[in-house]
């Protein structure tokens, strides 16, 4: 009888301890699901922004087609908003950080591209503070999802705000002169 008990009271203490362990097992895949969806949203939404401040900043500074690009960069602007609120809920200090400093430089980037326009020539150069913040929000987010390093986003940085590919086969763009 005593065996008889102490085999039930065992098996409900492993079924107790087993569905403890798969509610918070199943809880932090939920937040790292969460987390991974944030910044994914961050990343997307930050080339879109971009290159709608790009858009704007190669229109004539009246005009319906300033304005339409001037509206297209406000909407981007609201995406990419809710986008940094869903980090700031879910992301690691860190990575709220980092992508904190790329707001920051986009909206510097928009400023300028608003007020006074960017020459294609120039825009290399004026989007590259915004590169290296987005770069180091890329490997903040790595390191919080403990992958390595990408060397390749900090390899290219040199030669990218010059314009050039960092891509060894491709024709560099000829340079003043030529």
């Amino acid at each position: 009888m005593q065996i008889a008990l102490l085999a039930a009271v065992s098996g409900l203490i492993g079924i107790i301890l087993g569905r403890f362990w798969d509610t918070r097992s199943e809880s932090q895949r939920w937040r790292r699901d969460q987390r991974v969806q944030s910044y994914q949203a961050v990343a997307g939404e930050f080339y879109r922004y971009r290159d709608s401040i790009r858009e704007l900043s190669r229109a004539p500074r009246s005009g319906p087609v300033y304005n339409e690009k001037l509206a297209e960069v406000s909407k981007l602007r609201t995406d990419w908003n809710r986008s940094l609120a869903t980090l700031w809920l879910h992301g690691s200090e860190r990575a709220a950080a980092c992508a904190l400093s790329v707001d920051n430089q986009l909206s510097k980037l928009s400023a300028r591209a608003m007020n006074e326009g960017i020459p294609d020539g120039h825009w290399p150069t004026y989007r590259e503070p915004a590169l290296v913040a987005y770069d180091d929000f890329v490997d903040a987010v790595r390191h919080d999802l403990s992958l390595s390093p990408l060397t390749v986003l900090r390899a290219g940085a040199a030669t990218r705000s010059l314009g050039l590919s960092t891509d060894p086969t491709a024709p560099n763009p000829p340079t003043e002169g030529e």
